[in-house]
């Protein structure tokens, strides 16, 4: 009976780190990155990047879904690149086993959206950036649905949505959601062309994405923008566009922070430059 019962403790210990292997550190996924980018990061909860020199992503964390963003910027080779690294504190009490899950459920409320507020160098003061948001059927009808349900055993989805964007006017767009074991990935591409008076970008040339890492300490997400311009020389004498992108790529990180914690927190938006 002994030994049956030292057997049976002895394949428990063993299978015990393949039930439940801890999570990294947000430092141990950003290894690879220079010092004084994770410490301005760590001091101000988020860092961000004007890839006005064409290098492409630096900031990426060590993971294979950021990894995936490099062969991706290569193809899109998008004009104006905008990256930065957000952290997020757990909410109290929480799951982080399931956080995941729960950021998943909240992707689909994109209602919720409505309301998102930036930081307007314009008015010298935070002001509504998204408006109207709500899921449509598909971008032919452009049909006003509820906010989808998340199916059962859903692990990626697309859904379609209409928002009246501050600047850009009404537009339609579409959220692409995948999740993984130990990651979210969420990326939002304009369906149809932005105009600001007249063409900024046409269709699919502006792409967001967000990648969701639950850490031992916080929840790490690394944020890309990619974007080519239209009229190019027009646009740039109008307005500052990696500022104009970047403020975009927080208001979608906000409405989680915010969705996530039940808060109406501001974007760290007043002075953004690198």
């Amino acid at each position: 009976m002994k030994r049956i019962f030292i057997q049976i403790l002895f394949i428990s210990i063993i299978a015990l780190p393949l039930c439940a292997e801890e999570l990294p550190s947000h430092k141990d996924l950003l290894s690879d990155i220079d010092e004084n980018v994770v410490s301005v990061l760590d001091e101000n909860g988020h860092v961000v990047r004007y890839d006005e020199e064409g290098i492409g992503p630096k900031y990426l964390p060590n993971t294979a879904l950021a990894q995936g963003i490099t062969g991706f910027h290569s193809y899109f080779s998008p004009e104006v690149m905008v990256e930065a690294l957000y952290i997020l504190d757990y909410p109290e009490n929480c799951d982080k086993e399931a956080i995941i899950d729960e950021i998943y459920e909240i992707c689909h409320k994109v209602s919720t959206i409505t309301g998102v507020k930036y930081f307007s160098r314009r008015k010298k003061g935070y002001a509504v950036l998204f408006d109207d948001v709500y899921a449509i059927d598909d971008v032919k009808n452009h049909k006003k649905i509820a906010d989808p349900f998340v199916a059962e055993d859903e692990t990626e989805t697309s859904i379609f949505l209409h928002m009246d964007e501050n600047a850009l006017g009404s537009d339609y767009y579409r959220m692409d959601l995948q999740k993984l074991d130990k990651s979210l990935s969420i990326e939002l591409t304009n369906e149809t062309a932005l105009r600001f008076i007249f063409p900024v970008v046409e269709k699919n040339n502006m792409i967001i994405k967000l990648a969701l890492f639950p850490c031992r300490d916080c929840i790490l997400i690394y944020g890309y923008c990619g974007v080519i311009l239209e009229n190019d020389d027009l646009v740039k004498r109008l307005m500052d566009p990696y500022y104009s992108f970047y403020r975009r790529m927080t208001a979608m990180e906000t409405w989680l922070y915010n969705n996530l914690n039940d808060s109406d927190s501001l974007p760290p938006l007043s002075d953004p430059l690198p």
